[in-house]
């Protein structure tokens, strides 16, 4: 399984941390996106992706919006974003 990364936009950092590393070369990678559907961040999404793909131009992308706002994803959506190179994933995701 690829190492996950977690990076936290509020609190303190970690007494180890070293601050917050810039995305890898992302070209050509496979990017996925994972979000709760709240029609409140729906726009934010959308602008993320786009921005992504025209900056980093990913060899392909995948969205999924969890069927449940208020649930976490299911183990089996995390299993399926196992192959990709990148996962930006949403709060209460």
């Amino acid at each position: 399984m690829p190492q996950i990364e977690l990076y936290s936009p509020v609190g303190e950092e970690a007494p180890h941390a070293t601050g917050i590393a810039p995305f890898p070369e992302l070209g050509g990678s496979k990017i996925a996106f994972l979000f709760n559907g709240h029609v409140s961040v729906l726009p934010f999404w959308k602008n993320l992706e786009e921005e992504i793909k025209t900056r980093f131009e990913p060899s392909d992308t995948i969205t999924v919006i969890k069927l449940n706002t208020f649930s976490p994803a299911g183990s089996s959506t995390i299993e399926d974003l196992s192959d990709v190179d990148l996962a930006l994933v949403g709060v209460s995701a």
